[in-house]
């Protein structure tokens, strides 16, 4: 994995820790491609709410907050940044990481 995609993976993790109630069911998957960084949010069935927010608020906050690390840490990098957040408890991260 790049240091870049680490960055991120660090960052997304640590803060998404801080808003849930159970921080151990928290994890993040991401796989990269040409086009797009996609990190995959997993956590508790009862605090995907806090991740997702009033309107999607939390989610699109910690999206621009990622995507300006990215910008300011790697200006050369032309990839758009994704989250998911994965509310099924029974889905598993979807992407395969290539890196």
């Amino acid at each position: 994995m790049g240091e870049m995609t680490q960055l991120l993976q660090d960052f997304v993790t640590n803060t998404t820790k801080q808003l849930v109630d159970e921080p151990k069911e928290v994890r993040v998957g991401i796989s990269t491609s040409t086009k797009a960084i996609i990190m995959q949010i997993q956590v508790s069935k009862t605090d995907c709410g806090k991740i997702i927010g009033k309107k999607g608020r939390t989610i699109e906050a910690l999206k621009h907050l990622c995507l300006a690390i990215k910008n300011t840490n790697f200006p050369q990098d032309s990839r758009k940044v994704l989250l998911e957040v994965l509310e099924d408890e029974n889905s598993g991260f979807g992407y395969k990481d290539k890196s």
